[in-house]
């Protein structure tokens, strides 16, 4: 995949990111969520009311970005969709009727995952992690969104929905001289407006444990800050390692657990979450061993060739899978161009990884999982409290 960089003349940036195989996607991601909102709710009735008028137009949410995806079976039509948005995106329309429509989809929709246990865990985990316990509080979420106006709109798209605050990223195998001319073509119009900075929370870990009157499960979220991350390529090894090992233990111990570990981005920073889940007839202090024995291993432990050729392995497919999507690829540039400022080359990363040695992966365990963790609990009784935690990972 290469990568390069182009400014418009009103700020827009674009970033060709040539690739071959099949699919071609435009995104177009603004620099304004969650994080960044001037009100509760409001990025998100912004982006419902476009949604409305275009429902060809996917939405992928970062927090502190939401990026538009155009996609087709062609180029053509690509850019047929992406017109399309580039008008909303110049002159918005924010009738009294769509904004009563996108509010009321909202609430329904929020009131309907409410309950669900999982959602409830997913959203105690991230204000853990970095709103220092600032519990999610649904039904003042739904007064902030019925309180919007559409002057509320009208000024959150003249602040962000400007040039300056715009990547437009393509992705997929094309001529990239027609490809550029046809979006300075469509953006050219769009104002050049004042670049916005998007203020990131601290992370600040913690424990907590969501309470059930009859839980049908066990699950636990436990995660470390990975946001400032630099060696990447030891990160995704290990993850791979720890994946596996994490299946294999289950099996070895009698539980027939689901797991994941993945790279979870939250406004705009991101951790390293391992997830896991049983019925509620095996114990969740059993889940937490396997979890706390193989971490400690990590640092302990130096991993076998074979068990490094393996992970390698792994990590590298994953990383060329991710970027052989279109939709992913292009999202994932233009992230990394607003946070970072610069976009990784994904062949180094890839050579990288084939470099990676049992002593590096140890290192950035140690590096890791030695910083404060976030822990999120939901099932029955008994469980360990977090002191007890840190000592069966050291």
């Amino acid at each position: 995949m290469k990568t390069k960089t182009y400014t418009l003349a009103n700020g827009v940036t674009v970033v060709s990111n040539s690739r071959e195989g099949d699919g071609f996607t435009v995104a177009v991601t603004v620099k304004v969520g969650h994080i960044n909102e001037p009100k509760l709710g409001i990025a998100s009735v912004y982006e419902k009311i476009l949604m409305l008028q275009n429902p060809n137009v996917q939405t992928v949410y970062g927090g502190t970005i939401t990026s538009y995806l155009t996609g087709g079976t062609t180029k053509e039509e690509a850019f047929q969709k992406l017109g399309e948005l580039a008008n909303l995106i110049n002159n918005p329309v924010l009738s009294p009727e769509l904004l009563n429509e996108a509010v009321t989809d909202i609430i329904r929709h929020t009131r309907d995952r409410n309950v669900l246990p999982r959602r409830q865990l997913k959203l105690l985990y991230k204000h853990t992690a970095f709103n220092g316990h600032q519990i999610w509080d649904t039904e003042a979420y739904i007064q902030s969104l019925l309180s919007i106006s559409i002057e509320d709109l009208q000024n959150l798209h003249d602040t962000y929905y400007t040039g300056k605050n715009l990547v437009v990223s393509f992705s997929g195998r094309a001529k990239e001289d027609v490809v550029l001319a046809q979006i300075r073509q469509i953006f050219e119009s769009v104002p050049a407006g004042e670049e916005q900075k998007a203020g990131l929370p601290v992370y600040t870990g913690g424990y907590a444990v969501l309470q059930g009157s009859e839980p049908a499960f066990n699950r636990v979220l436990i995660g470390w800050d990975v946001t400032t991350l630099s060696n990447v390529a030891e990160a995704n090894v290990l993850m791979s390692m720890l994946s596996g090992r994490l299946d294999r233990s289950f099996v070895d111990s009698g539980i027939d657990a689901t797991t994941e570990v993945k790279i979870a981005g939250y406004y705009g920073c991101r951790t390293l979450r391992v997830a896991a889940e049983c019925a509620a007839n095996f114990e969740m202090n059993r889940l937490l061993d396997v979890i706390c024995r193989n971490i400690s291993r990590l640092k302990n432990e130096l991993a076998s060739e074979r068990r490094m050729e393996a992970s390698r392995n792994v990590a590298m497919t994953e990383k060329l899978f991710k970027f052989g999507d279109p939709e992913a690829a292009a999202v994932e540039v233009a992230w990394q161009i607003l946070r970072h400022g610069e976009m990784y080359d994904v062949a180094d990363r890839i050579t990288a990884t084939w470099q990676v040695s049992a002593r590096d992966v140890q290192d950035i365990a140690r590096e890791i999982f030695s910083k404060p963790f976030t822990c999120v609990l939901y099932g029955r009784e008994p469980y360990y409290g977090k002191e007890e935690l840190e000592e069966k990972m050291k």
